[in-house]
């Protein structure tokens, strides 16, 4: 009896790590680009459902100098108010995009540029940490993590 327990609690753990159904090995990266095209764009053009497509239900969202925003009510209610602040330009630049499984990490840059109405904008660069999770079949953004580079006010 022994002999068959030991195999049959391997096989089962081996299944309980494989990663999804829906899994091809290296398919993040044209995905995770791809997505970043459309999310610039969205946010570009103040398109918040856009941007939301991009995260997944349980998403966090982890600006500087900021709490973090648990949920997609509470990254709506964010992103809503980053985009009513004027005409935005944002673009992101995937640096390295590392997956495993149905995960993916992504780190790069972005150059972002805000004008308030009546105002010269307000430009920003800085860099950022998106993980990615595969599901059912797309890649959806669990948690992102971006930070200026330019020094704090004095």
């Amino acid at each position: 009896m022994k002999r068959l327990f030991i195999p049959a609690i391997l096989f089962l753990a081996a299944c309980a790590t494989q990663p999804s159904s829906d899994f091809q090995s290296g398919d993040a990266d044209a995905a995770i680009r791809a997505n970043n095209a459309a999310f610039a764009a969205a946010m570009n053009s103040a398109n918040i459902d856009g941007v939301m497509s991009a995260y997944a239900d349980d998403a966090i969202v982890l600006p500087a100098n900021s709490p973090a925003f648990k949920g997609k009510d509470a990254i709506k209610q964010f992103w809503s108010g980053f985009m009513g602040m004027g005409a935005l330009n944002l673009a992101l630049f995937a640096e390295d995009v590392m997956q495993q499984g149905d995960l993916a990490v992504e780190t790069g840059r972005y150059e972002a540029s805000i004008t308030p109405k009546g105002a010269g904008a307000i430009k920003d660069n800085g860099k950022y940490v998106v993980v990615w999770r595969k599901i059912g079949g797309q890649w959806k953004i669990v948690r992102d993590m971006f930070s200026t580079d330019l020094p704090a006010p004095k």
